[in-house]
């Protein structure tokens, strides 16, 4: 695959001023953390597990990686209001060089966080805290079907052992964040709570390709007086994300020291 190494002057970058300086570099920071989270949710399983313990951990190790996920979403555009939309130098001269995909980027995202968005309600009340003003850990527990199994898995290695009662209760939380599950079609006959669960995950997909979008667009027009250099390098083609599949349980004798380590009969 082709790479555009772009060589950044450190001397254009110290000169332009602060408030412009310092967004390009956040918006580069967050974008990182934007992607680094969105891949590895992407190397979930994506067949069915072999059994049901493997479902409920590795189901549970998505849903984090997607709680992680919303707060980075809710913090970039937080730092888009911050530091574009309550800057008028910032915004008068950035935001009418957007591309028409970066102002349609924009106007969804207005929308999308103007109309009280789950995901802001979700990274305040699970993703990043677990003070649980609101109680949503009883009242969720509550609402538990009597026959819903309640388990932990526990193992030697704390690294395998998952507590699924607490995550299955923090999905539901999270879940029951969401406005309203979209109307259901004649034909589907999942649960509201999955319905509820697709939207939110069409929501976080939206989202994120609106705010990447965004953001990349800032970040072209931010350091285009700072670029040095721009050289295009040949890497080796990675193996295809599809293949990937990022389990919960890991060998736990490649935990050991070596010397720790069974001997082979």
């Amino acid at each position: 695959m082709e790479i555009h190494n772009t060589k950044l002057s450190r001397t254009r970058l110290a000169a332009k001023p602060e408030n412009e300086r310092v967004l390009l570099l956040l918006l580069a920071h967050a974008s990182n953390e934007i992607n680094v989270i969105s891949k590895l949710i992407l190397m979930m399983r994506k067949g069915d597990p072999p059994m049901l313990i493997v479902d409920h951990v590795e189901g549970g190790q998505s849903f984090i990686l997607m709680r992680l996920l919303i707060g980075k979403l809710h913090e970039a555009w937080e730092l888009f209001k911050n530091r574009v939309q309550a800057d008028r130098a910032i915004a008068e001269k950035c935001l009418p060089h957007l591309q028409p995909e970066g102002k349609t980027a924009l106007e969804q995202l207005n929308r999308h966080f103007g109309q009280g968005s789950p995901l802001t309600a979700i990274r305040n009340k699970i993703s990043f805290h677990y003070t649980d003003k609101d109680n949503l850990t009883e009242a969720n527990f509550q609402q538990l079907p009597p026959t819903e199994p309640l388990q932990f898995y526990l193992s030697k290695t704390n690294g395998n052992t998952f507590y699924h009662a607490g995550e299955l209760i923090a999905q539901l939380s999270a879940i029951n964040l969401m406005k309203a599950a979209p109307p259901p079609d004649p034909n589907d006959n999942r649960s509201d709570a999955a319905r509820t669960f697709e939207a939110l995950c069409d929501e976080i997909i939206s989202v994120s390709r609106d705010i990447t979008e965004l953001f990349g667009q800032l970040i072209a027009f931010l350091s285009e007086d700072a670029v040095e250099e721009v050289t295009t390098q040949q890497v080796p083609d990675g193996p295809k994300i599809s293949t990937f599949s990022l389990p919960y349980f890991f060998d736990e004798v490649d935990t050991l020291p070596v010397q720790a380590r069974p001997t082979e009969a």
